[in-house]
This record gives structure tokens, C-alpha cells and sequence, in this order.
């Protein structure tokens, strides 16, 4: 048997229905899905995303709409690579702008009374953005690393 290697989801929404649109973009931008076209993205294979799959494809048929989670065992090559690629770029956009922010913090008066609020959200930021980093970017170490000089910083 072969291995599953992807999960592609297509569905169609009345187009009457904006905020049900917005929602599933929402939900599959959190999963780190790729978008194929208007109606289709995909994601690597996993029993998790298999299950977030299948129920944003159950919220859209409850609101009228059709939707179909398609294992897929092949890819011609270069699709493939433009895929890893777009995942690759679209994670490394986030990590980039984490790290710079967290840098940006620790430059910033420790004591200042937000300080930790914003520490706090940064850190939940990349714990977000790691759930989705299906292809393990190198970049995330640079994030780590400006996080625990933010951390050192407030608790100098």
C-alpha cells in the first residue's frame, strides 16, 4: 500500500454565505494549508490535520456547502516542491516577523508595564506558528533565541 502523503480539501459555499467563508479561512490558515485554488488547499498527511480536515469540511456542509477531504498518495514532482516551497516561505514570513519582534522588545525598557503582556503573546505566536510548521523551518531557531533574550531581559 502506499503512504498517504497529502490531504487536499475542496468545497464550495453558497455564495450568499460570507462569514462561513471567512471562517474556513480562517480555520485553514491556522492549519497551515496551502491554497491550490479558490476551493482547494492542501496540507501534509497526518491523523490530526486529517481530523481538523474533516471538520471544517463538516461546518461547511452545515452551512449549505459541499466539501471533500482527498487523501492523495502522489504528487507529479515539481507541484510537490512548489507546495514545500509556498509552506516553506509562508512560515519563514512568520518566523522572520516574530524574531524581529522579540528583538524589538528586548531593546525595550524591561520594565516597562506591558512588557510582559507582549513577551507573553510573542511566545504564543510561535507556539502557533510551530503547530503549523508542517516541514520544520530552520528559521524558528532564530525566533527562539531572540525569545529567551526578551525573557532574560525581564528578568534581569
Amino acid at each position: 500500500m502506499t503512504e498517504l502523503r497529502w490531504l487536499v480539501l475542496t468545497w464550495r459555499l453558497p455564495s450568499t454565505l460570507s462569514s462561513p467563508r471567512v471562517a474556513t479561512w480562517r480555520s485553514l490558515r491556522r492549519l497551515g494549508a496551502v491554497s491550490l485554488t479558490p476551493g482547494a488547499v492542501i496540507v501534509p498527511y497526518s491523523e490530526h490535520l486529517l481530523e481538523q480536515l474533516e471538520w471544517i469540511a463538516e461546518d461547511i456542509t452545515q452551512h449549505g456547502g459541499d466539501a471533500y477531504v482527498l487523501p492523495v498518495t502522489e504528487l507529479p514532482e515539481a507541484d510537490e516542491r512548489e507546495i514545500e516551497k509556498r509552506m516553506r516561505a509562508a512560515r519563514g514570513e512568520e518566523y522572520e516577523q516574530l524574531r524581529e519582534a522579540a528583538q524589538e522588545l528586548a531593546r525595550r525598557q524591561r520594565r516597562s508595564p506591558d512588557y510582559e503582556r507582549k513577551l507573553a503573546a510573542l511566545e504564543r505566536g510561535l507556539a502557533r506558528t510551530v503547530e503549523r510548521d508542517h516541514l520544520g523551518s530552520n528559521r524558528r531557531a532564530g525566533v527562539e533565541r531572540a525569545l529567551k533574550q526578551a525573557r532574560r531581559r525581564e528578568q534581569a
